[in-house]
């Protein structure tokens, strides 16, 4: 299965941002594209400016089709052309569901495969926090990308993130990229966390890939506040459409390094 996940045991390091992102690039070229949150937030949403849909409907959420109460295209929402996203209710509960009834993970794994079967590619957006939920959802990804912010806190939540990964015996050798992001080369602090995450990428994650990293970006908060994703055919303003170009160059570069 085509099933991609992005993972960090640190928040703010921008996951989602770099999920929704990847997803839509896909869309936009010509890829069947389903993107689950394992966020009660639902911040994907968000970022395509499709907020408003979060609560549009209160029985579309995961929860209700993994307890046979909706049917896959149920829970479903397009929010650009060949992208679709699935929004999470209480996934907490969901965990605790999964801790004491065994048999849910088959039944969550079963509807990953027959979504499978619809979409190119899967991916899914996990918060920082861990769960039962997200142990099987990241043992059954074929591709995991760690984001790492670019500072001393983001260096520990790659750390946590490994000893995640141990404590919990899911398999280390499936992350396949560690993705840096928040590079700046004005700031000192920036270059020096940089150059420690690939010294324990090298040391933690043999097997995984440094991207480039990614830039601090002022026009990313300001398409967000818009809701519009750098690959959105839109006009804007001179200097945020300018910038809005440079980042779609720049992320379409960094998209095309990462196999699937």
């Amino acid at each position: 299965m085509a099933v991609i996940s992005t993972f960090c045991k640190k928040g703010g390091v921008g996951k989602t941002t770099f999920i929704g992102y990847l997803g839509h690039y896909h869309a936009v070229h010509g890829k069947k594209v389903l993107i689950i949150s394992v966020d009660d937030q639902n911040s994907i949403f968000k970022i395509f400016g499709e907020e408003d849909k979060i609560f549009e409907s209160n029985d579309n959420y995961l929860e209700f089709l993994i307890a046979g109460h909706a049917e896959l295209g149920d829970v479903l929402i397009e929010v650009r052309e060949n992208l679709y996203l699935i929004k999470t209710l209480n996934t907490d509960k969901l965990s605790m569901k999964l801790t004491l009834e065994r048999n849910q993970e088959k039944v969550i794994k079963k509807i990953v495969q027959e979504y499978d079967n619809y979409f190119d590619y899967i991916f899914i957006d996990f918060p920082p926090s861990s769960s039962r939920l997200t142990e099987v959802l990241l043992d059954i990804s074929s591709t995991i990308l760690i984001v790492v912010g670019l500072d001393s806190l983001g260096l520990g939540g790659f750390f946590n993130t490994i000893q995640y990964f141990i404590d919990n015996d899911i398999d280390i050798d499936g992350i396949k990229y560690i993705v840096p992001n928040g590079y700046s080369k004005n700031r000192r602090a920036p270059k020096i966390s940089l150059e420690k995450l690939i010294e324990q990428g090298r040391e933690f994650t043999p097997g995984a890939i440094v991207l480039p990293a990614l830039q601090d970006k002022s026009i990313i908060k300001n398409l967000q506040a818009e809701g519009v994703s750098p690959f959105d055919t839109v006009k804007l303003e001179r200097y945020d459409q300018n910038a809005k170009t440079i980042l779609e160059k720049e992320l379409t570069s960094l998209f095309q390094k990462i196999e699937m």
